[in-house]
């Protein structure tokens, strides 16, 4: 009978493990704290703007449910925005930091009256702005106080863990830097490396030879090591592995793919198996939540807005071109998805689409700038320059994007985002790289960061880099200021 050979169950107490729940507790001690100091913003608020007691008495006649219920979601919305804008992951306390509290507890303070104004909820102005304004000193002492507080705690001798990197990589220092910036409880002693002998990093030695390992284990009593080593390295590591256990020193390993590809890579944890690819996107799960609410919430209220804009461009376009007044047209959406996008009808009528093919398959196939059409001028992506197909108000329409406010409607049947890559057309993609499919991995938009960044005068391949851009970095803030940068280009009558 074959030798059946046991291999270990995973380490439930692991040092990856450990080092990921503290980071989690970490983060909820930080959230607690956050709201302590945002029901301390309103509280006051409330005292100062109405000292003698009549909004309180009015709140506290209120059902408990339903004034507990309040006072959950005002603090929820706010602490999803500080999630949404990494908050939780920047606890260091930087200028960055601050500035990140600053324009957090603005988006949060928008959004919550948004949602008191769709609520039909009368709230007073004042103690709103007096609750804005006092929640960023609070949050950012509370976080301070903290911050002294836990590092404080993992400066003790009976808590703090001596840990050696074993590595002198870019990705072992990446892991030095976050440790020694970041609050966790190991005390770094330096670096094991061969052949880097009597160097420093940060003020920490590089110290050569494997062998030393043994002189820091008796040296610093709990040592610990990361062995962050690159896959040409496997024999040193498992010498290393044998030798930390030779003298009781707790490892831990970056994988070697990081090490030698850090920068395309992502690591995620599922249970105790670590998950290593390429970055995909960031709008996933929760965050795909909190996109899609802010395309709810935004998207209605400009459609209130715009609606008498909408209606006399409609009028327009009625009287001097006559019908239809919408145009609509096939375009690729998530995942190669066919969706019907509206707009105003810009062209005349019949006018056919053979233009805009050629056009099309030079500015892919040539990766051509915008003087593809060939009248040496700079032209918008995918708008040609004295197309004799558009009409004298089509021209109007199409200068300050009033043809595009249909799309709003789009956004809320789901089919598209206010911000996100351009919607192509079906026969690009026949056209397409496999790496240009990744700006489908996600919900096209009205607007984009290619928009507002090169102004719609790029190159094919500068667009499709900076939509993969945008889908796996997105954030809530990056949405904001794209929003914004956006009102800026429509305000000079650039078009979107």
């Amino acid at each position: 009978m074959a030798k059946r050979s046991h291999v270990p169950p995973p380490q439930r107490g692991s040092v990856n493990q450990m080092l990921a729940g503290e980071l989690r507790k970490q983060k909820a001690l930080f959230a607690a704290s956050d709201c302590a100091a945002l029901l301390g913003a309103f509280a006051i608020a409330l005292y100062i703007h109405d000292p003698a007691g009549a909004m309180a008495t009015r709140l506290l006649s209120a059902t408990a449910p339903l004034l507990g219920a309040g006072m959950l979601f005002l603090v929820s919305l706010w602490i999803a925005v500080f999630w949404a804008t990494d908050l939780y992951r920047m606890r260091s306390g930087r200028p960055g930091d601050l500035l990140a509290i600053v324009k957090s507890c603005s988006i949060a303070t928008l959004l919550a009256l948004l949602a008191a104004f769709i609520a039909s909820i009368h709230v007073s102005r004042i103690t709103v702005v007096l609750g804005y304004l006092l929640s960023m000193p609070l949050v950012i002492t509370g976080r301070a106080l903290l911050r002294t507080f836990m590092r404080r705690l993992y400066a003790s001798p009976n808590i703090a863990i001596p840990l050696v990197v074993v590595g002198f990589n870019s990705v072992a220092r990446s892991l030095f830097d976050q440790i020694v910036d970041g609050m966790t409880q190991y005390a770094p002693v330096g670096f094991l490396d061969e052949g880097t002998n009597g160097r420093q990093y940060r003020g920490y030695p590089v110290l050569d030879r494997a062998g030393r390992l043994g002189e820091l284990a008796d040296q610093y009593p709990g040592l610990e090591a990361a062995i962050a080593m690159g896959a040409a390295d496997a024999g040193r590591r498992e010498e290393l592995r044998r030798l930390c256990e030779q003298h009781r020193v707790r490892w831990w390993m970056v994988p070697s793919e990081l090490c030698s590809l850090g920068a395309t890579l992502r690591v995620d944890m599922l249970g105790d198996i670590p998950l290593i690819g390429p970055a995909g996107s960031n709008i996933e799960g929760l965050n795909r939540v909190i996109k899609r609410l802010f395309d709810i919430s935004i998207t209605s209220l400009l459609l209130i807005f715009s609606t008498p804009i909408t209606a006399l461009a409609a009028l327009a376009v009625w009287l001097i071109d006559g019908r239809p007044i919408l145009f609509r047209q096939t375009r690729v959406g998530l995942h190669g998805r066919a969706f019907e996008i509206l707009k105003l009808r810009t062209m005349r009528v019949a006018a056919g689409d053979g233009a805009h093919r050629e056009y099309v398959r030079e500015w892919i196939t040539k990766n051509g700038d915008s003087n593809a059409n060939g009248n040496g001028h700079s032209q918008p992506v995918f708008k040609l320059q004295n197309d004799e197909r558009v009409t004298r108000v089509g021209r109007i329409l199409r200068r300050f994007s009033i043809d595009e406010l249909p799309q709003l409607i789009n956004v809320l049947r789901g089919d598209m985002s206010l911000i996100g890559p351009r919607p192509a057309v079906p026969y690009e993609l026949e056209l397409y790289d496999s790496w240009h499919r990744r700006r489908l991995d996600t919900v096209p938009g009205i607007t984009g960061l290619w928009q507002v960044s090169g102004r719609n005068y790029l190159c094919f391949e500068e667009m499709v880099r900076l939509d993969v851009h945008y889908i796996e970095d997105w954030s809530l803030a990056g949405d904001l200021k794209i929003l914004a940068r956006t009102v800026s280009v429509l305000l000079r009558g650039e078009g979107v």
